[in-house]
């Protein structure tokens, strides 16, 4: 039996959400971002932290470059499309979005591997961001969290809509560009069902991700920091979007997520709610595990009747409170945390099974050669340039 080095230590996960985002009065981003390795708590923060400074900068420019751009709300209107692979006009519309999201999310991992001060060798991030501007939602996704929208059938019942999709090394495309790349894919003996990325000679560090920010050691190996990205008008029967990460997913299907949300009497409540159900599914279906760190972000679309009720709150602003709480206080069944502005926010955190990151400490002289080289050519590169 093979011992394993796993990195998921606590407060791995970060959150952000930002109102009238970029200049735009009633715009929001919210973004879920799960660490990983031994510094993923250091990558996701500084991640949250810039990538919402970079993307805001790159949209100002876009819109100060060429104002019909995907800022134009009368452009935007025209398009009702779910994905990248519609009609010539969304595409193009939808082109615009994703350009800015993909060099925004590239100047990002530029930014960590030169000026963040973090070692990303074998420490990253995930990312799953979501821009709301009116009835438009723009969606990128790096990584295996995921964006589930909730919106009602014909009969008006709560149905789940998965807006992106987990990048997991086994999925057949990016399988096909890690092996092209001379990495390696396959599963743990202890854990058959995790597929893990690897270096093409070394056992390491087995990401449980096929794109993410940082990693650096395997960013020449079919690592990539490119986001997929989404789009959809929203309709009136649509209510919430819920950003999570995979420990969320891990343990519960869209469809039990969306009708725990929609059933939280208490929308500051509901991230809460999700995350202590999903601890409890975890300690059920692995009894002999931690918790998987569990980051959860549910933007309502749609204003609660106690917000059409107060006069200090604009009824026709979707509800935007927030909650953070701690994985010890989920398993004590505490409440803890405050409520205070913000979007509905909750996390579980301190889980160390099921790890995006293992790392074999003792096998780790190749990807530690690997850097030495890697800054080795960058000098000769700067030199040459000088």
């Amino acid at each position: 039996m093979h011992t394993k080095q796993g990195w998921k230590g606590a407060n791995q996960d970060a959150m952000t959400t930002c109102q009238d985002f970029a200049g735009h009065k009633g715009q929001i981003f919210c973004g879920v971002f799960d660490g990983h390795g031994p510094l993923g708590r250091e990558v996701a923060r500084h991640v949250r932290d810039v990538l919402p400074m970079k993307l805001s900068s790159s949209l100002a420019l876009k819109t100060e470059q060429d104002p019909s751009s995907n800022t134009d709300k009368e452009a935007l209107e025209k398009s009702d499309c779910t994905s990248l692979s519609d009609t010539s006009n969304e595409k193009q519309l939808l082109s615009t979005w994703k350009n800015i999201f993909v060099k925004t999310f590239e100047d990002v991992d530029d930014d960590l591997r030169q000026n963040s001060g973090i070692d990303c060798i074998c420490s990253g991030t995930t990312a799953v961001t979501v821009v709301r501007q009116g009835d438009h939602l723009i969606i990128a996704n790096l990584g295996d969290s995921r964006a589930v929208l909730c919106t009602r059938d014909s009969k008006d019942r709560p149905i789940p809509v998965q807006l992106t999709t987990d990048l997991k090394p086994n999925l057949p495309s990016e399988a096909e560009r890690i092996l092209n790349c001379k990495g390696r894919v396959f599963a743990m003996d202890d854990e058959p069902d995790v597929s893990r990325m690897w270096l093409p000679d070394q056992d390491a560090p087995g990401l449980a991700m096929a794109r993410a920010f940082g990693d650096f050691c395997l960013k020449s190996h079919g690592l990539i920091c490119t986001p997929e990205v989404y789009y959809r008008k929203l309709s009136e029967k649509d209510e919430f979007l819920v950003l999570a990460t995979d420990g969320i997913w891990d343990v519960l299907s869209n469809k039990e997520v969306i009708k725990i949300v929609s059933s939280a009497t208490d929308h500051s409540k509901a991230a809460k709610q999700l995350v202590e159900r999903a601890v409890r599914a975890w300690r059920r279906k692995f009894p002999t595990s931690m918790v998987d760190d569990c980051a959860v972000v549910c933007l309502f679309l749609k204003p609660s009747p106690s917000s059409e009720e107060s006069t200090h709150v604009d009824a026709k602003a979707p509800q935007v409170v927030s909650f953070t709480g701690s994985f010890r206080k989920a398993l004590g069944g505490g409440g803890g945390g405050e409520a205070e502005e913000g979007t509905n926010v909750w996390r579980a955190l301190e889980g160390v099974a099921r790890v995006n990151s293992v790392v074999r400490l003792p096998r780790m002289d190749a990807v530690l050669s690997w850097r030495r080289r890697s800054t080795s050519l960058e000098e000769d590169d700067d030199a040459r340039i000088d």
